[in-house]
């Protein structure tokens, strides 16, 4: 059983095609684009409940990015990774809606269990913004409280 979708967005292929292969490994359906603008076609023509992207893209810039896709999808989370962190972009990120920001290399250990949480809240999020709950029916307004304590706590 899939635990839902990915989309990873990177320029580097042997990176981008080995973070694909241990996600998939971990149960989730992962779809792959090489550049900014690849990912926001594959965005519309698809939904996903977690993006992973670089910073740094051939033609945009994944922390830019960041706040493309919030606005446009946002139950969609979206994890910014980089070759070199600077607080200054860590910020930026953070407040253009990412979930996370992470050095590649040496957040090796921690990519697995972020990618969890951020599908975790994502998928709290479609729920609670389709109004369903685990049965399909119609969930009452507490459990929109309930939803934003969660993310807000």
């Amino acid at each position: 059983m899939q635990k839902g979708r990915l989309l990873i967005i990177d320029d580097e292929e042997r990176l981008r095609n080995l973070l694909a292969r241990i996600l998939q490994l971990e149960g989730y359906e992962v779809i792959t684009a090489a550049n900014g603008k690849d990912g926001l076609r594959k965005l519309q023509q698809d939904s996903f409940q977690v993006v992973l992207s670089d910073v740094k893209l051939p033609d945009s810039n994944g922390i830019e990015l960041t706040g493309q896709i919030k606005s446009n999808w946002p139950a969609t989370e979206v994890i910014v990774l980089t070759a070199f962190g600077t607080i200054n972009d860590g910020v930026r990120a953070i407040k253009s809606g990412a979930f996370d920001y992470i050095t590649k290399g040496d957040d090796n250990e921690k990519i697995i269990p972020l990618v969890n949480k951020a599908m975790d809240k994502a998928l709290l999020q479609q729920r609670v913004l389709t109004g369903n709950n685990r049965s399909g029916k119609t969930s009452p307004k507490s459990s929109r409280n309930r939803y934003y304590s969660i993310i807000a706590g």
